[in-house]
């Protein structure tokens, strides 16, 4: 079977909010935060990189579950998205490995960040 190196992306979101301190100096407010988790990898002998069911359901888990209308704070000191974009990251990279390019994360439609673990 021939092989092909793809990406495969795939979208969540949540509810939280978070506050900040020092220079952006904001209140408690709340976002619904879109993140995306963009995998790259070659095709299996079956010809995709892995199940999309696996890699919502490890969202779900190791993400949504953890922070959907939660504070931030609790999990991040000074919660910016920058922060958020590398804590995903984490999360994700032991079941991901080396697959895990990136992770995307949107506090609003025009404003994200992208981590590519790169310091890691």
């Amino acid at each position: 079977m021939e092989k092909h190196k793809v990406y495969l992306i795939k979208k969540s979101s949540f509810t939280a909010a978070h506050s900040h301190e020092g220079m952006l100096n904001e209140a408690q407010h709340t976002h619904t935060f879109h993140y995306e988790i963009k995998l790259c990898g070659f095709t299996n002998n079956e010809g995709f990189l892995t199940d999309f069911r696996i890699v919502e359901e490890d969202m779900n888990t190791l993400i949504n579950k953890e922070l959907k209308d939660k504070n931030l704070n609790i999990f991040l000191k000074d919660p910016t998205t920058e922060k958020l974009a590398v804590w995903i990251f984490r999360r994700l990279k032991d079941s991901y490995g080396k697959m895990l390019h990136c992770v995307t994360v949107y506090e609003t439609p025009q404003s994200a960040v992208i981590y590519e673990g790169e310091d890691e």
